[in-house]
């Protein structure tokens, strides 16, 4: 297991330690080894709420929206090890995408593949892993695009090119979550050790940290084309949405843009 898929290994047993649906069919001692690891460094180096309860608002609060919204068809991008498309997909109505680059689709396919429950996700019309990537892949219609831990990596013009395509295609609302750094505690010491620990887990990727407030980034999505930006710090409706551990307070913050219809 190398690069992203380390990262993915680790929200994978986030997603079973928060007690998502389905998280059981993505996990491995791989993925454990990765969790228990990191949260020891984290630990040690970290102050305040540990990241993985920021993870769980953020996947939570995401589930909420597509919940709430009843789309017929989803298109995950940068998947990774999720649960999300095996436990709604039990929906036969729900067309569900996820995309994600070759190496971890096939990851992901052979941790499905290791169980009966596993085979029958795979097995279903109605769910697909598509090995792309989501640089250059092209949008099919959706209901809703989700873009989950995707453009903390993407640096402006990266963000603009997903941004333009998705305003541009026959798609009705993108998803995603980044936390402006003006929402972020200073990050310090302990913000440059997590910035190395990433760049030699990705292969010199980091993230990216150029967006300062929720209105600059609701501006970059105005002006790729979305007409409705709808921003929700986790802190806001932990309690409304029934998110879990309520009262652990993260900086986690999602956007929602719709098209003009």
């Amino acid at each position: 297991m190398a690069d992203l898929a380390i990262t993915a290994a680790y929200t994978a047993q986030v997603w079973a330690w928060g007690g998502f649906p389905c998280a059981e069919l993505c996990v491995s001692a791989d993925s454990k080894r990765v969790f228990d690891a990191t949260n020891a460094v984290l630990g040690v180096m970290r102050r305040g709420t540990p990241l993985r309860y920021g993870l769980v608002h953020r996947h939570a609060m995401i589930d909420h929206l597509l919940q709430v919204q009843r789309p017929q068809r989803i298109v995950e991008l940068a998947a990774g090890f999720s649960q999300r498309g095996a436990a709604m997909s039990a929906d036969s109505d729900l067309d569900y995408v996820e995309v994600d680059l070759p190496e971890v689709v096939a990851h992901k396919r052979a941790l499905l593949e290791r169980t009966d429950a596993g085979r029958a996700v795979l097995a279903r019309p109605n769910y697909r892993l598509v090995a792309d990537d989501v640089a250059t892949y092209q949008l099919p219609p959706a209901d809703v695009v989700v873009a989950e831990g995707l453009m903390m990596y993407l640096g402006a013009a990266a963000r603009h090119q997903l941004f333009t395509k998705a305003a541009g295609g026959a798609i009705g609302r993108l998803v995603f979550d980044l936390t402006p750094t003006n929402d972020e505690p200073a990050p310090g010491i302990t913000g440059r050790l997590l910035d190395t620990a990433m760049k030699r887990f990705t292969n010199g990727r980091s993230f990216e940290r150029d967006v300062r407030t929720r209105a600059d980034m609701s501006a970059e999505l105005r002006t790729a084309g979305f007409g409705r930006v709808d921003v929700i710090g986790a802190a806001e409706v932990a309690r409304d949405w029934n998110l879990p551990h309520p009262d652990r307070r993260t900086p986690t913050v999602i956007f929602t843009a719709d098209r003009d219809l």
